[in-house]
């Protein structure tokens, strides 16, 4: 049945197909050692922690990036109206943050608005989402998600979060608008074209698959060896033209088992984060049925 997450191994199958047959000798690769998640200050706390990028190293290449493109390439063709999203009056900042993906890149795109953006999102692995700055009645600026190539969700739908700004986005994530939502606004508005940052985040899930835009009705795995640790590396810069914001978002699926393996220090890490983890935000991180098991099994990694 459509929409149900189907169970397989391969980050780069959607959630709701089986994969090849060649995807049975996939092994993930090691999940980036710079976006790995640290244990920062006593308590649970939502953090933008940005970091500066030099423009060389806006976009990572890796052995994962070919795969994550051929992915882009079929929900594109087959399943385009649910990864591309464009509200009224957002061509223009589609055109022109495809055109600084084209620049960084070294390659021509002829094709305008969303399509430019289209293109521009298979040069690269990353998921590319534009906001846009629009006035309110009030004559305040908001920043709009207005357009954005988004083939990697995290148990999200990208046409519910068209046309909002980041509070409403994050409308689910809880904890995020007490915490960090003012924070966030105040620091987007003053993103310049010369500062380009990164940050990342991480999740634990129950399937790997990048693809991923619908929670399942159910558990998935009967034991913590059988789920897989999930980061995000999503950078953010300022378009100088239009004044908006390029948001890109490059998703890694590692299995947990294995992640925890690379060493002492990183499964410390997750149980330290896990242990202060609150229940709500447990249940949005997909993570709180599972988190009493994963809290006993770790610590032979640890």
């Amino acid at each position: 049945m459509a929409g149900t997450h189907v169970l397989h191994r391969h980050p780069f199958t959607p959630f709701d197909e089986a994969p090849p047959i060649e995807a049975a000798s996939f092994v993930a690769m090691p999940i980036p050692e710079q976006i790995l998640p640290q244990v920062i200050g006593e308590n649970f706390r939502h953090r933008l922690g940005t970091f500066p990028v030099e423009i060389s190293n806006w976009l990572l290449r890796d052995a994962e990036t070919d795969l994550t493109i051929n992915l882009k390439k079929k929900l594109l063709s087959t399943r385009r109206d649910e990864v591309v999203g464009l509200r009224p009056g957002g061509q223009d900042v589609a055109q022109e943050a495809a055109q600084m993906i084209s620049q960084w890149s070294g390659v021509d795109i002829s094709s305008t608005g969303i399509d430019a953006l289209v293109d521009a999102s298979l040069l690269v692995a990353d998921d590319l989402a534009v906001l846009q700055p629009v006035k309110s009645t009030d004559g305040a600026e908001q920043l709009l998600l207005t357009a954005a190539v988004v083939c990697c969700p995290s148990r999200w739908m990208l046409s519910e979060k068209m046309g909002h700004d980041m509070l409403a986005i994050h409308t689910p994530v809880a904890k995020y608008a007490e915490q960090v939502g003012a924070a966030v606004d105040t620091y987007f508005q003053r993103i310049t074209a010369e500062k380009t940052v990164w940050r990342s985040n991480w999740i634990i899930q129950d399937h790997p698959a990048l693809f991923q835009p619908r929670i399942p009705s159910a558990p998935l795995a009967k034991s913590p060896g059988e789920l897989w640790i999930r980061m995000e590396r999503q950078t953010l810069r300022r378009l100088p033209k239009t004044g908006g914001i390029l948001f890109t978002i490059r998703g890694y699926q590692q299995p947990l088992s294995e992640y925890l393996s690379r060493s002492q220090e990183i499964a410390k890490n997750i149980r330290t984060m896990l242990e202060r983890l609150p229940d709500d935000v447990a249940q949005y991180k997909s993570v709180l049925i599972y988190k009493p098991k994963i809290l006993a099994w770790i610590n032979q990694f640890c």
